[in-house]
């Protein structure tokens, strides 16, 4: 069983809002990349792992919160192209060998794992006591992958089994 989250249409919006459909592992989520998005994202992912049949337990589950609100926060914060909505998409598959973190969306390019792009994202928009988020997630991570393809960054972050 799978874990996913249809979008339904709405009049004002190129990207719908999710409403969840829960199944089992991987979490699956699809949602607009706005700040009310995020917000519903966050919740739906923390509903998920509440019902998920092999429960991560309190540590691993504070890593998966912690990655996917500081990834998400730096989509929804920087990556959209001037007057354009993102689209992303997240897939949460947890197992006996560790917990992958696929974050897809269709924003503008951007490399966490290369230091010279982390530093002009702090240098261009955030506030000179920000930049940690990317330093936490780099920490908590047993690895970080990523590539660009089809207009589509694509990062997976793997946690160890803990």
């Amino acid at each position: 069983m799978a874990k996913s989250f249809r979008c339904s249409p709405t009049p004002h919006r190129r990207w719908p809002p999710c409403v969840p459909d829960i199944d089992a592992n991987p979490i699956r989520l699809r949602f607009a990349g706005t700040p009310r998005g995020f917000e519903q994202a966050f919740l739906q992912l923390r509903g998920a792992l509440d019902g998920e049949e092999t429960k991560p337990d309190v540590r691993a589950r504070y890593h998966i919160e912690l990655v996917f609100e500081e990834i998400i926060g730096n989509i929804v914060r920087h990556g959209a192209p001037q007057g354009r909505d993102l689209r992303v998409a997240v897939v949460v598959d947890i197992n006996s060998d560790g917990i992958a973190l696929t974050f897809e969306d269709d924003g503008i390019p951007f490399d966490p794992c290369n230091p010279n792009d982390a530093g002009n994202l702090k240098a261009l928009a955030e506030p000179p006591d920000g930049g940690f988020g990317l330093k936490l997630v780099r920490r908590v991570a047993s690895s970080m992958r990523y590539e660009r393809a089809a207009d589509l960054n694509r990062l997976v972050v793997t946690l160890p089994v803990l």
